[in-house]
C-alpha cells in the first residue's frame, strides 16, 4: 500500500512555475532518489549488455577460449536477470512517485480554491479550476521523469566511454552526434509550449459551457434551451479538436525524431564499423557490440524526448496553478487582534450598518423590509462581509468595522443564510450539521423548527440518506427549509436570514416563522424579508428605502402608520391595495 502525504505543506510564496515544479519534486526527494537509482541500474543493464556480448565474441569465440566465452555469457545472463528484477522495483518507485505527486497536487488545488473562493470566480475564466483539476495531472509525471532523464544521461555517458575505448572515431561520432541530433527535438519546445497553451484555453472554454449547462439544466429544460447549449458546446468542442490537432503535429514530429535519430545512428555506426573491421582497425566482437549500442540508443533518446514533452505539459499546468496561488482572497485571514466577543447582555448595541444606519442590539430579533431587492442583497452582504471591503460603507461589530476584524472571527460570529442555499453532497446529517457538533436530537429539533420534519421522514434512512450535489433530489422549498435548519444549527452570535420563507406556501411559512423565532429567542437575529408572517413575530421592524431608514417600530404599528410599508408587505402577500 502506498503511503500518501498526510499533512499539507503550501508551496513557497511568490513561487514561479519552474519553482513550483522543483518544489513538487523536492517534497518527495527520497522516493524520487529511489526511482533514480532503480532507473539507472535498469538502463545500465541494457547499456552494458552489448559490451558483454562483444567481449564474449572476441575473447571467447574468435580467440577459441570457451571458458572465457562461458564467463562472458554468464555476465550477459546476469545483466539481463538484474534488469528484469529491477524492472519491478522501478515500476513500484514510479507508481509511488506518481501517487504522491498527484495527492500533493490535489491538496494544493483544494487548499488554493478554498482560500480564494469568490476571488477565483471573479478573476479566472469560467471552467478554469475544473480544467486545472482535470488536466494538471501532467505535472505529476515530472518526479518519475527525473529518474528517466538521469538514467538516460548516465547510460549515454557509459556507452560513449565504451565506444571511445574501442574506437575514438565511433566514440566521437556518438558523443557529438547524439546531442546534435537530439537538439532537433528541443527546437519543437517553443511550438509545443505555445500550442499547449492554446489547447488548454480551448479546454477551459469547453468546460465552462459544460458547467453552465449542468448547473442550469432544469432552467434549460423549462425554456427549451437544450439545443442552443448543445450547439455552443459543439462549437467549443470543435475549437478544442482543432487545437488538439495542431498540438498533435509537433508531438508527432517529436515521436518521429525518436525513430529517426536512432535509425541514423544504426546506419552510421554500421557503415563506419564495417569499414573499420575491413581495415583491421576494429575487432568483430566490437562491431557486434556497436550494433547493440546503436539499437540501445533508441531508448535513452526516447526517454529524453519523453521527458521534454512531459516538462512542456507540466510547465503549462504549473503556470495555471501558480496563477491560482498568486490570487489574493477577497478577505485576508491575518493576525488582527480578536477583541473579546460580546457578552449576552440584552439591549446592548451589537451591530451597526454605516450605510443605512441600521442598529441591531443584543438578543433581539429584527425584521428589515427593503424597498429594492438589490439594496436588500447589498445590506446582507455588508452585514455578513460577503463582498470585498469598500471604503464607502461597512458594518460595525461592537464598535469595530468588520474589515478590521479577522475574517475567521467574522465568519464564526456572523452567519448568513441565502434565499437559495447551496447544499453539498453527503449524508443529510452532514448537510445539516457539517461541523458535527450536535447529536441527532439537536439536529431534529432544528429541522422541526423550520417545519422540515416531513422531509426527513420521507427519505429512506432519515438523517443517514445520501444527498446529491446541490440537493437535486429536493424541491426548491425543501432546500430552503434544509438551508434554514443548517443556519440554526450553526448557532452564531448573529444570524442573518435573507428571505428564509420565499419558496414555501403560506401554511409552511407560518410554521417556519414561528419555529425560527422560537428557536432563536434570546439570541440576536436579523431577518431581511417582506413576509408579514415573519415580520409579525419580530421584536422590531425597520423599513429601508433608498439605503435610508424611514420607519422603525412593530409590524402592526407600521401597518397602521406607514403607507409605504403597508404597500411593500401587502404586495408581497399578494393583496390588492
Amino acid at each position: 500500500m502506498i503511503a500518501l502525504p498526510e499533512t499539507y505543506v503550501p508551496p513557497p510564496a511568490g513561487v514561479t512555475p519552474v519553482g513550483f515544479l522543483a518544489w513538487l519534486v523536492r517534497r518527495q526527494w527520497t522516493t524520487v532518489l529511489q526511482g533514480v537509482v532503480c532507473d539507472v541500474i535498469w538502463l545500465l543493464g541494457l547499456a552494458l549488455t552489448p559490451w558483454a556480448i562483444g567481449r564474449a565474441v572476441d575473447e571467447g569465440l574468435v580467440a577459441g577460449d570457451y571458458g572465457a566465452f562461458l564467463r562472458w555469457l554468464g555476465v550477459v545472463v546476469w545483466l539481463q536477470l538484474q534488469h528484469s528484477l529491477i524492472q519491478g522495483l522501478r515500476d513500484r518507485a514510479g507508481s509511488i512517485n506518481f501517487a504522491r505527486a498527484y495527492s500533493r497536487l490535489e491538496m494544493v488545488l483544494a487548499k488554493a480554491t478554498s482560500r480564494v473562493t469568490v476571488a477565483a470566480e471573479r478573476s479566472l475564466a469560467p471552467g478554469a479550476v475544473v480544467t486545472m483539476a482535470a488536466e494538471s495531472w501532467s505535472a505529476t509525471f515530472l518526479p518519475i521523469n527525473v529518474g528517466s532523464i538521469t538514467s538516460a544521461l548516465v547510460a549515454f555517458v557509459t556507452v560513449a566511454v565504451l565506444l571511445l575505448r574501442d574506437s575514438v572515431m565511433l566514440g566521437l561520432f556518438v558523443i557529438v552526434g547524439v546531442p546534435l541530433f537530439s537538439a532537433a527535438s528541443f527546437l519543437l519546445v517553443r511550438t509545443l509550449n505555445a500550442r499547449s497553451e492554446v489547447a488548454w484555453s480551448a479546454r477551459e472554454a469547453m468546460n465552462a459551457v459544460a458547467l453552465d449547462s449542468v448547473k442550469g439544466l432544469r432552467v434549460l429544460r423549462g425554456v427549451g434551451g437544450e439545443q442552443r447549449f448543445l450547439a455552443r458546446f459543439g462549437e467549443r468542442s470543435a475549437e478544442l479538436r482543432v487545437a488538439g490537432i495542431r498540438l498533435a503535429l509537433p508531438r508527432a514530429a517529436a515521436e518521429a525524431l525518436n525513430l529517426l535519430i536512432p535509425g541514423l545512428f544504426v546506419a552510421g555506426l554500421t557503415w563506419v564499423g564495417a569499414v573499420l573491421v575491413s581495415q583491421g582497425q576494429l575487432q568483430v566482437g566490437a562491431l557486434v557490440a556497436f550494433y547493440g549500442y546503436a539499437g540501445f540508443l533508441v531508448l535513452p533518446v526516447a526517454l529524453i524526448n519523453q521527458a521534454m514533452t512531459v516538462a512542456v505539459d507540466a510547465r503549462v499546468a504549473a503556470r495555471r496553478i501558480v496563477g491560482l496561488l498568486t490570487l489574493r482572497p477577497t478577505w485576508e485571514e491575518d493576525a488582527k487582534d480578536a477583541a473579546p466577543e460580546a457578552s449576552s447582555t440584552h439591549g446592548v448595541e451589537l451591530l451597526h450598518d454605516e450605510v443605512t444606519g441600521l442598529v441591531v442590539r443584543e438578543g433581539e430579533l429584527v425584521g428589515v423590509v427593503v424597498s429594492e431587492a438589490g439594496s436588500a442583497q447589498a445590506l446582507v452582504d455588508r452585514v455578513g462581509r460577503l463582498l470585498p471591503d469598500a471604503e464607502e460603507g461597512s458594518a460595525v461589530l461592537q464598535g469595530r468595522r468588520l474589515p478590521d476584524w479577522d475574517i475567521a472571527v467574522v465568519r464564526r460570529r456572523i452567519v448568513v443564510s441565502d434565499p437559495v442555499p447551496f447544499l453539498f453532497s453527503g449524508t443529510l446529517r452532514e448537510v445539516l450539521d457539517p461541523w458535527g457538533r450536535h447529536d441527532d436530537a439537536a439536529v431534529l429539533a432544528a429541522v422541526a423548527a423550520v417545519d422540515a420534519s416531513d422531509i426527513v421522514r420521507s427519505v429512506p434512512g432519515g438523517l443517514d440518506v445520501l444527498v446529491g450535489e446541490r440537493g437535486v433530489e429536493f424541491s426548491g422549498g425543501q432546500r430552503q427549509r434544509l438551508g434554514a435548519a443548517r443556519a440554526l444549527l450553526s448557532e452564531p452570535e448573529l444570524l442573518v436570514l435573507h428571505e428564509p420563507t420565499s419558496s414555501v406556501d403560506a401554511p409552511t411559512e407560518e410554521r417556519m416563522a414561528s419555529g425560527i423565532c422560537a428557536h432563536r429567542r434570546g439570541r440576536t437575529t436579523l431577518i431581511v424579508t417582506t413576509s408579514p408572517l415573519v415580520l409579525a413575530l419580530a421584536d422590531r421592524v425597520v423599513l429601508v428605502v433608498d439605503d435610508r431608514i424611514v420607519a422603525d417600530g412593530t409590524h402592526l404599528g407600521l401597518l397602521e402608520s406607514n403607507q409605504g410599508y403597508r404597500t411593500l408587505v401587502m404586495r408581497a402577500e399578494g393583496v390588492e391595495q
